[in-house]
C-alpha cells in the first residue's frame, strides 16, 4: 500500500503508461489483503489497547474513505443525472491528496504495528514462561516456538512438530481485550505443551490419530474432517483450561465474561446458514458441541450465569433442533463436567470414540442411542479433583 502511493500524485512522479497501473494494485492489493485476514476490521472496531499505531491506522483509514467522497459524487452524479457539480475537477485532486495522506498515514500505522508485535510476544512469552515454572508447571523451552498468524480462526493454537512445539497466536489476541486478552491466551497455548510434554492422556498425539484417522476414512468431505477436527479438541480444552486456572490470577473472571458476551450477543443460537442440508445439519451440531462446552466449563469451575443467560441460550437453541439434540446435549454436558485429571490413556481413547460416535450420530440425524448409552468410562464426577504438579 505504501508504494502505491507515488502514483496518488503524479507531479512527483513521472509515470509511463506501462507503469500506470502498478500503485492502484499495490493499494488495492493491500487492502484486499488487510480484509482478507481482518487486520483492518480488527484494528478499526474490536476492543483493544490504546497505541499510537492504531491511530495511525484509524486517521489514515477515515483519511482515504473521505477523499473518494469527490470521486464517487462525480461518477454516480453523472451516471445518474448526467450533471457535474461546482469545481468536480478541484475537489478530486485535493480528494488524490488527501487520499495519498490517507494511505501513507495507514501504512506508517501498520509497519510500526507489526514491527512492535514480535518483540510483546516474545517479552510475554517470557514472562507466562515464568508464571507457569513459578505455578509448578515449568516447560521445556528450548523446544518451543511461539509466531504470529493473522489467518488463524480462533486467538491460539498449539502443536507437535516432531519433538518440539510451536505456539500460534492471531494478531487479535496481542492487544485485544476480550478472552483476558494475551497473557491469558499464551498460558492456556504454554498449558497445552506443559500436557504434551508430560504426555498427559488427553495430549497424546497417537492417541488423537487412532481415533481421528479411521473416522475420516469414512467421511467423503473435507468440511466434514474439519468439522470432527474441532469437535475432538473440545475435551482437549477442558484439561488446559484446568491448567489456565491454576496459573493465571482472574483468569476464570476474565474466561466466564467472554463466555457470557458470546451468548449476549446472539451467537449462540445462530444456526447454519449453509445451502446443503447436510452441512447444516454438521454445522448445528458443532453449534451444540461449543455451547455445551462453554455452559459446562463455567459449571464445572461455579461461575455465575448472570440472568441465566446461558440457560436461556441454549433451552432456545435445543427448542428449534430436533430431539435428538436435547438427549446429545445431556450426553456432551456430563461428559465435559466430569472429564478428571486422572484418567487413564485407554479410558480417554475410548470416551473419545464414544463421544464422536455421539457427534456424527447428531450430525447425520441419527439416534445415536448406541453411543450415547455407554457409560462414560474414565469420567467420575469430582469437580474438585483438578491437574496438579
Amino acid at each position: 500500500m505504501l508504494g502505491g502511493t507515488t502514483g496518488l500524485v503524479p507531479w512527483v512522479w513521472v509515470a509511463s503508461s506501462w507503469y500506470d497501473p502498478v500503485p492502484g494494485a499495490f493499494i488495492f492489493g493491500g487492502f484486499f489483503y488487510l480484509m482478507w485476514t481482518g487486520e483492518l476490521a480488527r484494528l478499526l472496531f474490536e476492543p483493544q489497547t490504546k497505541r499510537v499505531a492504531r491511530t495511525l491506522v484509524v486517521r489514515g483509514t477515515q483519511a482515504i474513505f473521505i477523499a473518494t467522497a469527490p470521486g464517487m459524487l462525480g461518477l454516480y452524479g453523472g451516471a445518474l443525472f448526467g450533471i457535474d457539480y461546482p469545481y468536480e475537477g478541484l475537489a478530486e485532486q485535493v480528494g488524490t491528496i488527501v487520499l495519498g495522506f490517507g494511505t501513507v498515514v495507514l501504512s506508517i500505522g501498520l509497519i510500526v504495528e507489526w514491527k512492535r508485535l514480535p518483540q510483546v510476544v516474545d517479552s510475554s512469552a517470557h514472562k507466562a514462561l515464568d508464571m507457569m515454572k513459578e505455578s509448578g508447571f515449568g516447560l521445556d523451552d528450548s523446544r518451543l516456538w511461539v509466531g504470529i498468524d493473522p489467518t488463524l480462526d480462533n486467538l491460539g493454537k498449539t502443536y507437535p512438530a516432531d519433538d518440539e512445539f510451536a505456539i500460534l497466536l492471531h494478531t487479535g489476541s496481542i492487544y485485544g481485550t476480550e478472552s483476558g486478552g494475551l497473557y491469558q491466551t499464551m498460558i492456556h497455548e504454554m498449558s497445552h505443551v506443559y500436557l504434551f510434554q508430560k504426555k498427559h492422556p488427553s495430549h497424546i498425539e497417537r492417541t488423537f490419530e487412532e481415533v481421528y484417522d479411521p473416522i475420516v476414512e469414512r467421511l467423503p468431505a473435507k468440511w466434514q474432517s474439519r468439522t470432527t477436527r474441532a469437535v475432538m479438541l473440545c475435551p482437549l480444552e477442558v484439561f488446559a483450561e484446568d491448567l489456565t486456572f491454576k496459573v493465571l490470577e482472574g483468569s476464570k473472571t476474565s474466561w466466564a465474561k467472554a463466555a457470557l458476551e458470546y451468548f449476549r450477543r446472539g451467537r449462540a443460537i445462530r444456526k447454519s446458514l449453509a445451502i446443503s442440508s447436510k452441512r447444516r445439519m454438521w454445522g448445528n451440531a458443532l453449534l451444540l458441541i461449543r455451547n455445551c462446552y462453554y455452559q459446562s466449563v463455567m459449571q464445572r469451575y461455579r461461575m455465575a450465569d448472570s440472568g441465566a443467560i446461558v440457560k436461556k441460550a441454549n433451552e432456545k437453541l435445543l427448542a428449534s433442533l430436533p430431539p435428538i439434540a436435547s438427549t446429545s446435549f445431556d450426553y456432551f454436558h456430563r461428559l465435559f463436567l466430569e472429564l478428571r485429571d486422572d484418567i487413564t490413556a485407554e479410558n480417554f481413547k475410548k470416551t473419545l470414540e464414544d463421544y464422536l460416535s455421539k457427534f456424527i450420530a447428531l450430525a447425520e440425524g441419527r439416534s445415536g442411542e448406541d453411543a450415547g448409552e455407554r457409560k462414560l468410562r474414565g469420567a467420575v464426577l469430582e469437580p474438585s479433583n483438578r491437574l496438579e504438579s
